[in-house]
């Protein structure tokens, strides 16, 4: 078991040795502590795959927790990658998407965040495209009001402002899009990973 998981067994710890003092906790009590040291789990986990983890270790990891335990970390997991997924970056890396189809068990969603972002490059290029002589002399202009001219001055329009609000207004439309593919991701996993209601978890959180 990590270190991070072994803070985050600590803390439960404390907490029920905490309530044998003062008296035992209920079982709502026993249940919100418990889903918190799941989500906390989960996002922990997240984390450090994304620093790096192997899917391979991440799996290794959660093969050591109880099942049901298994699947809620899982469950948060995904969410903390979805959450942490936008249409500027998510296509940069491959372990996010190979994280999601994993996870989800779903390669509909990866294929549908591919399909996206193959849309989104296409517009962006194409955007590029059409207003590539109005950006270069509106960044042009710009340099010359900063007393920068000449005719080996290449105008980067990617940081024209002109280009980037075009690039926002895509991004917004797109992101929308994805906003809708990441919910329907969580609303798969949603109804796969219910918790178990109190009465049903209390010899487990004992």
């Amino acid at each position: 078991m990590s270190s991070n998981d072994d803070k985050i067994k600590s803390a439960l710890e404390i907490a029920l040795e905490k309530a044998q003092k003062l008296g035992a906790l209920s079982d709502e009590e026993k249940y919100r502590l418990k889903d918190e040291e799941l989500v906390a789990a989960g996002e922990a986990l997240a984390k450090r795959y994304l620093n790096g983890l192997p899917l391979r270790d991440v799996e290794a990891e959660l093969a050591g927790r109880a099942e049901e335990d298994r699947r809620m970390i899982s469950h948060h997991l995904l969410q903390h990658l979805l959450d942490r997924s936008d249409i500027g970056h998510i296509g940069r890396d491959d372990n996010i998407l190979a994280a999601i189809q994993h996870l989800s068990g779903d390669p509909g969603i990866v294929q549908s965040i591919r399909d996206l972002l193959q849309k989104y490059e296409s517009a962006i290029e194409k955007a590029k495209q059409e207003n590539l002589s109005a950006l270069e002399a509106a960044k042009r202009n710009e340099l010359e009001s900063m007393g920068i001219s000449g005719s080996a001055v290449e105008p980067a329009i990617e940081t024209s402002r002109e280009w980037m609000q075009i690039q926002q207004d895509l991004d917004s439309h797109y992101q929308e899009q994805l906003e809708q593919i990441k919910q329907k991701c969580k609303n798969l996993t949603d109804s796969t990973h219910t918790a178990t209601p109190p009465e049903g978890r209390e010899n487990a959180i004992q």
